[in-house]
């Protein structure tokens, strides 16, 4: 099982959880930790924390990290974070360290073996990179859920700290992105519901309801699983097809967080560039649905 860490701003939307999910069952992975990102960190750990009790995996770290982006740029705040989620009030977070020194203790005890999947805008990342070139230079991997490259539009992960990305992407660290191009193809809708409410322990129902009220938020009637289908590229690479490209991330007032592609076939980033979707859309719900 491979070691992993989880970095995420879970609780805006319902795609980390899921994420989480996916990991903490995967007989691939070894989950040891979650770090949080972006906000009120303290309250997204508490998120984290009562969904990895209900999943039965009290042993993963949950760790709050950084709340503001290396950026400056201001800090959205949907309002609906823990909505839902029963008996959040009840959780308590005693951080015993920050989710850099975390990523980075964990990148130098494992010595080229760690994973690390990030959902979030990548200021823990970047942190880590920033206070321990040399720790970081271990981890073995790095999967991102982020950047759009062939869209008119910005992602909202690399838009929130565009400044953290620039880091991340140059730090050398072999690198995987799955960008809004590719999810965008993926889609979770009412059919699938059943599948995930089943679950045992209340997990199912929860996950029901975050699924149903991110719906009812968003005016839609399903979404596109961003996180997950990161995730699943872990596990099942197979379902995608990839190119190596270097990435050029803006930050202009006309251009915040907008991200483009340079450098094809030379580039040191690994890009999802195709998926085959209804299969990936199949394995992500057997994944988080399987008991």
């Amino acid at each position: 099982m491979r070691p992993v860490v989880f970095d995420t701003d879970i609780g805006t939307d319902v795609d980390d959880i899921l994420a989480l999910v996916l990991l903490a069952k995967a007989p691939e992975l070894k989950l040891l930790g979650v770090t949080t990102v972006y906000g009120d960190t303290n309250f997204r750990a508490k998120i984290a924390k009562r969904t990895t009790q209900m999943l039965g995996r009290e042993d993963i770290k949950i760790v709050p990290g950084e709340s503001l982006p290396v950026s400056g740029r201001q800090v959205h705040w949907a309002g609906h974070e823990g909505e839902g989620i029963p008996n959040i009030d009840a959780i308590e977070i005693k951080p015993d360290q920050s989710g850099s020194s975390y990523l980075v203790e964990t990148a130098e005890a494992l010595n080229g073996e760690l994973e690390v999947i990030a959902t979030g805008p990548l200021t823990n990342i970047a942190r880590a990179i920033t206070k321990a070139p040399a720790s970081c230079a271990k981890i073995k991997h790095l999967y991102v859920m982020g950047c759009a490259f062939w869209m008119p539009r910005a992602e909202h992960n690399i838009k929130c700290d565009a400044e953290a990305a620039r880091i991340v992407f140059a730090s050398g660290i072999p690198t995987t992105v799955i960008s809004l191009d590719l999810t965008l193809r993926v889609w979770l809708g009412r059919n699938q519901l059943p599948q995930i409410a089943a679950l045992p322990n209340g997990l199912g129902p929860m996950l029901e309801n975050q699924l149903v009220r991110w719906w009812e938020y968003r005016h839609v009637d399903g979404s596109s699983p961003h996180d997950p289908l990161a995730a699943l590229t872990m596990v099942r690479p197979d379902l995608f097809r990839f190119e190596n490209w270097d990435i050029d991330v803006h930050d202009e007032p006309s251009a915040p967080g907008f991200t483009r592609v340079i450098n094809c076939g030379t580039g040191k980033v690994r890009i999802g560039v195709d998926v085959f979707a209804r299969t990936a859309e199949q394995e992500i719900v057997a994944r988080i649905a399987a008991r």
